[in-house]
């Protein structure tokens, strides 16, 4: 009975121990290779043409996060969890884009400044962060 008990000790540890295999199937057809897996936020924007922003940034391959820009309220955990932040600065306030600013600079995320929150805007963005 106890050698049972030892083998099924050693059993657990072994399984415990095994290497963890990456997830990488289907990285190489990625259309943007840098985009694949990133975390991307947009912080303000306009919230009805949120849908297209989400499509966007996940026909990249990315993921999409999104804070709406009122208060300051989870943005902080939103911007230390992401890859990397766009923020147009035609619908935030100037307080906003400096918080923004000092949050990405706090966890060292890259963000880019947006003229305009219109969809080619964050399409050329997108386009810009994947061939960096």
């Amino acid at each position: 009975m106890q050698v049972t008990n030892i083998q099924a000790r050693k059993d657990r540890r072994n399984r415990k121990l095994r290497p963890v295999r990456k997830q990488t199937s289907g990285a190489e057809d990625c259309p943007l290779f840098d985009l694949c897996g990133k975390r991307i936020l947009i912080v303000g924007g306009i919230t009805k043409i949120k849908t297209f922003y989400r499509r966007a940034i996940e026909k990249k391959g990315a993921v999409f996060e999104y804070h709406d820009g009122w208060g300051k309220h989870g943005l902080e955990g939103l911007v230390r969890r992401s890859d990397m932040v766009l923020c147009p600065v035609n619908c935030n306030s100037h307080n906003a884009c400096l918080c923004v600013k000092k949050l990405c600079k706090k966890y060292c995320k890259p963000v880019q400044m947006l003229p305009s929150s219109s969809s080619s805007s964050i399409s050329q963005a997108l386009k810009n962060a994947g061939t960096n």
